[in-house]
C-alpha cells in the first residue's frame, strides 16, 4: 500500500517589518546607521523598498545623513574616459562604494561609466561633478563659415543611468559672441545644485575666447528651463581666466595674472565682482568652499611641519578685509603631501611615501589619496592608486552622492 503523499510544506513567514505598524517601521529603518544596510532593507520586498524610497523617507534619510563620499572619478583622454576608484576600507563609505563600483562595472565598458550616453564612446567630454550630477559636452566645431557651434551639452546621473540634454543656447543670447566671428579656444562648464533638496540644477557655461573680448556666462536653470546671460566688458584683469569652481551659488575664475585676485559671479542675480586679498609669501595652493556659508577657503601646506593651514573671508567683503586664519591641521608624517582640488566640501590631497630618500616621482610607486572634511577638519584615508605612467599628476572629481534607492532624482 503507498504510503500517503507527504503534507504541504507551510506557508513562508511574512517579514516582521512588514506586519508591524508602518510608524514603527519607519522609525526602525530610520536608525540604521550604515546606509549600506538601509540599501540592503530595500531590496528585502517590494513593501520595504516604496517605503523606504517615498519622498518623506528620503528626506528624513538627508536630514540625518551627509551625502557620502564614495570615491574618485579619474579623468583619462582629457575626460573622454573615466575611472571609477572607490572609497576602501576602513572608509565609513567603502560598502556603499563598493556596491556603487559593481555597479559602475556592470556597464559593457567599464573603463567608461557614461557609454549609456547617446553617440560613439568618446564622443562627451566630462566637464564637471557635483552632487552626483555630472556635466558633460560634446567637441565644439567649426562652421563652414568659420565661425563656431556651441557643444552639446548634457547632465546625467551616472549611477541611475538617467540623463538630460540641455536645450542649446538660444540665438539671442548667443548672438553677440558670434557677432565676433573669431574661434572659440573652449569652454568652462560647471553643474551646481539649485532648489529645494537639489531636486534641480543650474548649468555654467563660459566660451574661452581670445585676450581683448568681453567675458560672457551663460547660465541654465533646469526649474526654469531656461538660459540666462552675463556680460562683463574686457579689461587687463579679464585676459585670461583659469580654473572654474562653485561655491555657495558663486562661481568663479582665477586670473591667470594676477595671484591676488578672483572674478566671481552670483549665479542667482546675474552679476559679476572682483575679491581682493592680500599677496601672502606663501602663495594659496587651493581656494573654494569654506564650511561657512558666504565665505571663500583658502588652504595651504607647511611641508616643513606637515600641516595644512586654512584662512577665510566673506565672498562679498569689503575690499580692504583680510583673509582669517581659522586652523592649523596637523597631516601624517613620513609622506610628499600635494593638494589637489577642493570641492564638495572636502580638501583632496595626494599622498606619497618617502623611503630609501627618493624625492622624485617615479613609475610604480603608490600614491595615497586623503580628504580633509571642511567641516570637521577630520584627515580620512579614502584610496590609492598605482599610475605607471611618468606623470603623477592626475585629474579627479570627488564623487559624493546619495546612491539609489537613497537618492532622488533630479533627472
Amino acid at each position: 500500500m503507498a504510503s500517503p503523499p507527504p503534507p504541504p510544506p507551510p506557508p513562508p513567514r511574512p517579514l516582521l517589518l512588514t506586519v508591524l505598524p508602518q510608524e514603527l517601521v519607519v522609525e526602525i529603518l530610520i536608525r540604521l546607521d550604515d546606509l549600506a544596510d538601509l540599501a540592503r532593507a530595500a531590496s528585502a520586498c517590494r513593501a520595504l523598498r516604496r517605503l523606504i524610497t517615498s519622498r518623506a523617507f528620503l528626506r528624513r534619510v538627508h536630514a540625518l545623513h551627509p551625502r557620502p563620499l564614495l570615491g574618485l572619478l579619474h579623468l583619462e583622454h582629457h575626460g573622454s574616459r573615466c575611472r571609477f576608484l572607490p572609497a576602501e576600507p576602513p572608509h565609513p563609505s567603502a560598502a556603499t562604494a563598493a556596491a556603487v563600483a559593481r555597479a559602475f562595472d556592470s556597464d559593457s565598458d567599464s573603463d567608461s561609466s557614461f557609454s549609456f550616453l547617446p553617440g560613439r564612446p568618446g564622443d562627451w567630454r566630462l566637464r564637471d561633478v557635483r552632487h552626483g550630477l555630472a556635466v558633460l559636452s560634446t567637441r565644439h566645431a567649426v562652421t563652414d563659415d568659420g565661425c563656431f557651434s556651441f557643444p552639446d551639452v548634457v547632465v546625467c546621473n551616472p549611477l541611475r543611468r538617467r540623463y538630460a540634454r540641455i536645450p542649446p543656447i538660444s540665438d539671442d543670447l548667443a548672438a553677440p559672441i558670434r557677432s565676433l566671428g573669431i574661434g572659440v579656444e573652449d569652454f568652462d562648464y560647471l553643474v551646481a545644485p539649485a532648489g529645494r533638496e537639489g531636486l534641480s540644477f543650474r548649468v555654467i557655461c563660459r566660451p574661452q575666447l581670445p585676450m581683448g573680448c568681453d567675458v560672457t556666462v551663460f547660465v541654465f536653470s533646469s526649474s526654469a528651463v531656461i538660459w540666462r546671460a552675463a556680460t562683463l566688458h574686457a579689461c587687463a584683469a579679464t585676459a585670461q581666466l583659469v580654473s572654474p569652481q562653485y561655491a555657495h551659488g558663486y562661481a568663479y575664475w582665477r586670473l591667470i595674472r594676477s595671484a591676488t585676485r578672483l572674478l566671481l559671479l552670483d549665479t542667482r542675480d546675474m552679476d559679476f565682482f572682483f575679491v581682493d586679498f592680500e599677496q601672502r609669501s606663501v602663495p594659496w595652493q587651493a581656494i573654494g568652499e569654506a564650511g561657512e556659508v558666504g565665505r571663500l577657503a583658502m588652504f595651504n601646506i607647511a611641508h616643513a611641519n606637515h600641516t595644512v593651514e586654512l584662512l577665510s573671508r566673506a565672498i562679498r567683503g569689503s575690499a580692504d578685509e583680510h583673509w582669517r586664519h581659522d586652523k592649523t591641521i596637523p597631516l601624517l608624517p613620513g609622506y610628499k603631501w600635494r593638494i589637489l582640488k577642493l570641492a564638495e566640501g572636502y580638501l583632496l590631497l595626494q599622498g606619497r611615501i618617502l623611503g630609501d630618500g627618493a624625492s622624485q616621482f617615479t613609475p610604480g610607486d603608490q600614491l595615497q589619496y586623503f580628504t580633509l572634511d571642511i567641516n570637521t577638519f577630520k584627515l580620512e584615508r579614502l584610496c590609492a592608486s598605482t599610475p605607471q605612467g611618468i606623470s603623477y599628476h592626475p585629474q579627479f572629481e570627488l564623487y559624493r552622492c546619495f546612491p539609489p534607492p537613497l537618492s532622488f532624482s533630479s533627472i
